[in-house]
């Protein structure tokens, strides 16, 4: 998605927490490397027992720990949401896919060798769509107030906020939450490739334009200013991503939308069940009754490999029951 990959490259601009900065009011040693010795102010230094620098507790994770982080919560995908549909004698396949954090050598090989013997792949959007929405920045410092920023800074770190004192709110919100996620780890773009290295055709079901559309209505300035509130701090961020990274890498999770959870801290914001229920009409739902025509005539083809968000396949609303409904046989495969 376009606003996702626009908060993740605020993120890696503004947050590289790889290199510590010296504190205020402190200079930066100075290091010299010669030939015979390395020296620091002067000082001769052993490279190999030289403590790490310190590091800041405010400051965000590295990615390298993100990384971590990611695989120790999905070692591997035992559980992916593949699915094989036959109908007229043809076969295609659907992946759910999680957008970031779980990359593609994480799956059964299974999944490589269908992606390699494809004879198209489809998106969500096509690998080639430059198309933009409009955007509108907003002054979301002003906007939400003194105390509501003061947490944000808390939970995004300082720094990175002062990106956002005036920018779109959707990014904003997306910014923290991928605080804990391995940005550098995105699926959709290593199918791609791998698509592309074996010279197979790859379309979009809808543009980057429309999605733009649908983020920015629904990530709005009310559902920015209700996440930071509705956020105690930063290890809740974390133990959400672990969560849900856990389930999806499981193949455990069945409910497609707002998890409980999340509904339950809007409601407490002020939302009622019907703007949630909205919400997810508009970003799951409608999107899903959308695809199946296009689905459906793109599986008069052989060997179709389609990639989208795993919540658009789940439930009783989800692709693959509303594909069942147009008279296909599917079969979940897991290894």
């Amino acid at each position: 998605m376009r606003t996702l990959a626009a908060a993740i490259l605020i993120l890696l601009g503004c947050n590289d927490n790889s290199k510590s900065s010296p504190q205020a009011g402190s200079a930066a040693p100075t290091v010299i490397v010669t030939k015979s010795e390395i020296t620091k102010n002067g000082v001769p230094v052993d490279p190999w027992n030289t403590p790490a620098p310190t590091r800041n507790p405010n400051d965000l994770p590295t990615l390298g720990e993100r990384r971590v982080l990611a695989d120790k919560a999905c070692p591997s995908v035992t559980g992916p949401f593949f699915f094989e549909l036959v109908k007229n004698g043809k076969t295609s396949h659907i992946l759910g896919t999680r957008h970031i954090s779980v990359g593609l050598a994480k799956f059964p090989d299974i999944v490589g060798k269908t992606i390699d013997s494809a004879s198209l792949a489809v998106f969500e959007i096509a690998p080639d769509d430059v198309t933009n929405g409009t955007h509108v920045s907003e002054p979301l410092k002003k906007e939400l107030g003194p105390k509501d920023w003061a947490h944000f800074e808390e939970l995004i770190g300082s720094a990175a906020a002062q990106g956002f004192i005036e920018n779109e709110p959707d990014v904003a919100a997306l910014s923290m939450m991928v605080l804990y996620e391995d940005i550098s780890n995105t699926l959709e773009s290593q199918i791609q490739k791998r698509a592309g290295d074996h010279h197979i055709r790859m379309i979009g079901l809808e543009t980057s334009a429309f999605q733009d559309g649908v983020l920015a209505k629904l990530l709005d300035f009310r559902m920015l200013k209700a996440t930071i509130e509705q956020t105690k701090d930063r290890a809740e961020i974390a133990a959400d991503s672990k969560k849900d990274l856990s389930e999806y890498c499981a193949g455990t999770d069945d409910s497609p939308g707002m998890d409980d959870e999340s509904r339950e801290k809007m409601l407490k914001s002020g939302y009622t069940k019907a703007e949630l229920d909205a919400q997810d009409e508009i970003l799951v739902f409608k999107r899903n009754a959308d695809w199946i025509p296009k689905l459906s005539k793109l599986f008069e083809q052989d060997n179709v490999f389609v990639a989208v968000g795993a919540d658009h396949l789940i439930g009783a609303r989800g692709v693959i029951e509303l594909m069942k409904a147009q008279g296909f046989e599917v079969k979940r495969i897991t290894k």
